[in-house]
């Protein structure tokens, strides 16, 4: 899975383009970010754009009428009740992880 960075966007083979606010807020999940309202916080996204963003991630890449339908494609983050606060808490998939270690090696070579 070797990502391909196109403008301000990065391709995978196995998933299609993700926006590099994708990226950023799967570097904050990893960091230990693992709610919403402080994804939106920290990152200074909007916090409709981060939920969006969240549903791509999590699987759900078309929003219409406020439900999330699925892609078909593996998910980078997931969702579990949060074990210390009300809401749901956000951690990466192995392929979330996988693409973070990924993207960082092709950025970090250039």
């Amino acid at each position: 899975m070797t990502p391909e960075v196109q403008d301000s966007r990065i391709r995978l083979a196995s998933f299609g383009f993700l926006q590099l606010n994708d990226v950023f807020l799967l570097t904050l999940i990893g960091r230990g970010i693992d709610n919403g309202p402080e994804l939106i916080r920290v990152s200074g996204i909007a916090q409709h754009t981060v939920y969006r963003r969240l549903l791509v991630l999590t699987g759900a890449s078309q929003y219409v009428k406020d439900k999330g339908v699925n892609a078909g494609h593996e998910a980078l983050a997931a969702s579990r009740p949060h074990p210390h606060q009300q809401g749901k808490q956000l951690f990466l998939t192995e392929l979330g992880a996988e693409l973070l270690q990924e993207v960082g090696e092709t950025v970090g070579n250039k």
